[in-house]
Parts: structure tokens; sequence; C-alpha cells
């Protein structure tokens, strides 16, 4: 019996989220990141190999406890969307990062150092660089899978979005909520506001006309940057006009 049903999952921020792309994190790929380090954890403690997935020729499909999507003429993906705020403020904060090198790391993996290495230029200058902030208390995804594995997963991501490090994304609580009234179609692929949720093949929206970020080349699903997952689809909204 299927233990698959439309869920939204929800992350609590703690003051917003940074993210690469104009539209959200993916949830397969957030989920599939956890798997792939339990497996690289279980081939350390093992002493075998771990050869990473983007590494790998054809890297295989994950067991994600999510449906999945299968158009008769086109690659299949997760039924999952991209990472939705509920609530944002109307503007992006600009943050900032900053990097600098330390000159005693240099010389652990050095046996000879010049006498002067430039703060101002090359690979090793001092970096200060803007980081776009979305304010949003919460991120929401829709998606076709079992609530209980999902949680499990994400229960323990304490952030996410680019420079986590540095506090950006924390995550201070996890909601999973089966939601039997959505529809299959709309939990698999659009956000609450009715738009493209998730990169798409063109099989899949039979015929209808959707709010989208336009057609390009974009991953199917995770590895989402191997040449292998890369399709000409239909691009989620963006987030930010």
């Amino acid at each position: 019996m299927s233990t698959h049903v439309p869920i939204i999952v929800r992350a609590r921020l703690a003051a917003g989220i940074a993210q690469a792309a104009p539209w959200g994190i993916a949830l397969d790929g957030l989920l599939a990141a956890e798997l792939w380090a339990d497996h690289k954890a279980a081939a350390r403690a093992a002493a075998e190999d771990y050869v990473r997935a983007l590494d790998q020729d054809n890297p295989a499909d994950l067991n994600l406890p999510l449906a999945r999507c299968t158009p008769d003429d086109g690659p299949w993906h997760w039924a999952a969307t991209c990472a939705f705020p509920e609530e944002p403020v109307d503007r992006l904060d600009v943050h900032t990062w900053t990097g600098r090198i330390d000159h005693r790391h240099l010389e652990q993996t050095t046996t000879a150092l010049p006498k002067v290495i430039s703060g101002r230029q090359g690979r090793y200058r001092t970096r200060r660089m803007p980081l776009l902030v979305t304010p949003c208390t919460s991120v929401i995804w829709r998606a076709i899978g079992d609530p209980d594995k999902i949680r499990d997963l994400l229960t323990p991501i304490a952030s996410i979005g680019k420079k986590r490090t540095s506090g950006e994304g924390h995550v201070l609580a996890w909601e999973v909520t089966p939601d039997p009234e959505l529809d299959t179609f709309a939990a698999a692929h659009l956000h609450p506001d009715g738009t493209l949720g998730r990169p798409t093949p063109p099989m899949c929206l039979h015929g209808q006309t959707l709010t989208d970020g336009g057609t390009g080349r974009a991953g199917i699903r995770p590895p989402y940057m191997h040449s292998s997952r890369q399709y000409l689809l239909h691009l989620p909204a963006l987030l930010q006009s």
C-alpha cells in the first residue's frame, strides 16, 4: 500500500533565506543531499572509496520518499516543488560576506611562501561581497510523498540556502503536514499562488498556460548540475521580478 499523499512542507526561518537561483530550493534536492551525506559517511566508516555524484558518468537515482511524475514523452521527475516564501517583504535585503586568507593555514599546506601575499589582487585577495537575502518567516514546498520519512530526513537540517556557515537560512522548525484536499497535479508542480513551482517537461503541463519563468535548459532532478539531468524545460516562476 502506497504511503505517498499530498503534503505541505514548511521551514520556519529565523530571518529569511539567501538563494542562488531566481527560484527557490528544490525539495527533492534537499532530501537527496541528506541521503548522499549518509552514503558518504557510511563509505568513510567502512574505509571504502566514495565518488561524488557529479563525478560519476551516470549517477544513480536515490530512493527518495517522493512519488514520481512520469510523462508519456519526456524525462521523469520527483513530485515536489521548489521553495516558496510565505509573506515575504516586498524587497531584498543586501547582506555582506567577507573572506581573507589565513597565513597560518597557508604555512601548513606548502613548504615555501613568498615574502608578500597580496590582499588586494590575485587568488588570495581579501573579498567583500554582497549577498541578496529574501526576508520571510517561512518557506513552503508542495509534494506527494511519505510524510514520516520526509520529516525524518529534514529534521537534522539546521539551515538552508547560501552562506549557511555565516548564519543565513537558519531553520527554527520543520513542519510536514498531509493535505488530502490538495490536487495531485498542483502538489507536484505548482506554488500556492498557482504559478509553476518546479522545472517541468512540456508534456506534464498538458497544454495548460501557466505563469512560469520561460523555457530554458535546467536540471530535472538531483543531481541538478549533472549533464545527464539537463533538459529543455519550463522554468519555475521567478520569485523576484
